[in-house]
């Protein structure tokens, strides 16, 4: 009776089993010697533009007066809102679709995007020319007035920039794009150096700067991913692709414009309220959560296309585990990040800035929680993107940016620079929560 209700295992069954686990350990190593170096590739391809774009404002926030500084802070995100826009409707859609509907004919594909890139240059410097024609009518003695003429000379050779890069992460293969970033490192700091010993710094000379590094650099990576402005054997329409851009983008815009919303509507509401001095403050507390920001930016752009790739071969058990993995990695490296930032934060502050913004030591803690909220949001929200699904992420976005609304603005205007960390952590809390019941209600949809 022992024997019928406790059947021995036979010993093939076993083997199997044992030959199973090793051959599932022997695919785990081999995707990690695949995934490690490309991974480790992209963090220095991100490191390099995002350290260029550090030092840069570290010796700027050392050098100028706290109202120049606080017009860089504001100039650099107005050209953080066109390049969120940029990325929603050019460069995720490339992502997604470049590793999926058009992965066969990615030349042609990138040849049509050159054009659209013309096209959006052109709308951007007719936009920037727009808004500098009222502020020499409201305000001629700005200090913002030559900062935006830098961005109106930045932002198309640093938006070309991105697209090269992101070309390169369609293949899975950032190796190029972390040359081409070698080069925008040292011509970046190169220049900055120079401007330097001439005592010739300034909010202008900063965005020429990333000017000159892009300018330079893109060209030369475009060349290397060999496009064509004639499609051969496949026609690729640029209505189609308009099209199909914008039927992505547009919910991604929307999202990308809450993201970016989010940190950047306090820039203008303290300058208003407090002065641009609180706006230069509040740029030297961001430059912290800078680097850590940057590095998981370079994740995703590995992340997003492997993420649509399996997507698009519908393995949906594979995408939740995805999901949970990179909810992992980008927590725990952001935590462990502000650990360290947290320590050692007294010193950190006094040597990056020379002595000045100690005030802000206080504020670090609470920056790095709103930091840990955000990005792990942004983890989840890779996921939701790669199953063509950015309505979603603008839904969750769009959340904390009514929260930011609500009560960012109001305790900004009462409490300062406090507010407005207040402010961010709340919105970031919104944020998290609401992608995480979006992702947990779709797929599951998308699973049958």
């Amino acid at each position: 009776m022992a024997n019928i209700l406790n059947p021995p295992v036979s010993e093939p069954l076993v083997e199997q089993s044992i030959s199973l686990q090793a051959a599932r350990r022997r695919a785990l190593w081999a995707r990690a010697r695949t995934w490690s170096p490309k991974g480790a590739l992209a963090l220095v391809d991100q490191g390099l533009i995002s350290g260029a774009n550090f030092i840069v404002g570290i010796v700027l926030a050392r050098h100028l007066a706290a109202g120049q500084y606080g017009a860089y802070g504001v100039a650099f995100q107005a050209y953080l809102f066109l390049s969120v826009a940029y990325a929603a409707l050019v460069l995720e859609p490339f992502s997604v679709f470049g590793s999926s509907v058009y992965r066969n004919s990615n030349r042609e594909y990138l040849g049509a995007l050159l054009r659209i890139h013309c096209i959006v240059a052109g709308i951007i410097l007719a936009g920037l020319c727009a808004c500098l024609w009222v502020l020499r009518l409201i305000s001629p003695s700005s200090q913002l007035t030559a900062a935006l003429i830098g961005v109106g000379v930045a932002s198309p050779c640093l938006l070309l920039f991105s697209l090269a890069r992101r070309g390169f992460y369609v293949k899975l293969s950032p190796l190029q794009a972390a040359l081409g970033a070698l080069g925008y490192f040292a011509i970046v700091l190169g220049g900055l150096l120079l401007g330097f010993y001439r005592g010739a710094l300034s909010p202008l000379l900063a965005f020429l700067l990333f000017a000159a590094g892009a300018g330079v650099t893109a060209p030369m990576m475009l060349a290397k991913l060999r496009f064509t402005l004639k499609p051969s054997h496949v026609t690729l329409k640029l209505s189609e692709i308009l099209h199909r851009h914008w039927g992505y983008g547009r919910w991604a815009l929307g999202s990308a414009v809450a993201v970016w919303f989010s940190t950047a509507i306090y820039y203008p509401v303290l300058g208003s309220f407090h002065g641009l001095a609180d706006t230069g403050a509040l740029q030297a507390l961001s430059n912290f959560s800078s680097p850590v920001g940057q590095a998981f930016a370079a994740m995703s752009l590995l992340s997003l296309p492997y993420a649509a790739g399996i997507h698009y071969q519908k393995t949906a058990r594979g995408t939740e585990h995805l999901a949970a993995k990179l909810a992992l990695i980008y927590a725990g490296g952001t935590i462990l990040y502000w650990l360290l930032v947290i320590l050692f934060r007294r010193p950190i502050v006094a040597n990056l800035y020379a002595g000045k913004y100690m005030g802000i030591i206080a504020m670090i803690p609470w920056l790095g929680l709103a930091s840990v909220l955000r990005i792990s949001a942004t983890s989840q929200a890779i996921i939701l993107r790669a199953m063509h699904a950015p309505y979603l992420v603008f839904v969750a976005y769009g959340a904390a940016s009514v929260v930011d609304v609500v009560a960012g603005i109001p305790f900004t205007w009462a409490f300062g620079l406090w507010g407005a960390i207040f402010g961010m952590v709340l919105a970031s809390a919104v944020a998290l929560t609401v992608t995480i019941v979006m992702l947990r209600r779709y797929t599951p949809a998308v699973s049958s």
